[in-house]
């Protein structure tokens, strides 16, 4: 086994440590959030949601909506991953607290 690693892979490893590492300050914050505001901090997710339902599908000005990059289809698939993971990111939070 070689004690390198591919430079490449390297630029994966740092991205996924910096994504854990805003997971678990924003877990903490949203904890926060719902010991002490929980009746806020379920309205703000659920508008965030519908925001993001908005964005991914709003063709305004001609443009493709967030993440203009991707397909029609590609973007529905992330709307549904982030509305999925934000509808999750509530319920486990109701849990924590």
């Amino acid at each position: 086994m070689s004690d390198t690693i591919d430079p490449d892979k390297a630029v994966a490893i740092r991205l996924r440590a910096r994504l854990a590492v805003v997971e678990r300050a924003a877990w903490f914050g949203l904890v926060h959030a719902m010991r002490t505001r929980p009746e806020e901090t379920e309205a703000f997710l659920a508008s965030e949601r519908a925001r993001c339902a908005e964005g991914f599908t709003n063709k305004e000005a001609g443009g493709k909506g967030w993440a203009g990059d991707l397909t029609d289809v590609e973007r529905a698939m992330l709307a549904a991953e982030i509305d999925k993971g934000l509808a999750e990111l509530l319920s486990d939070a109701k849990d924590a607290v």
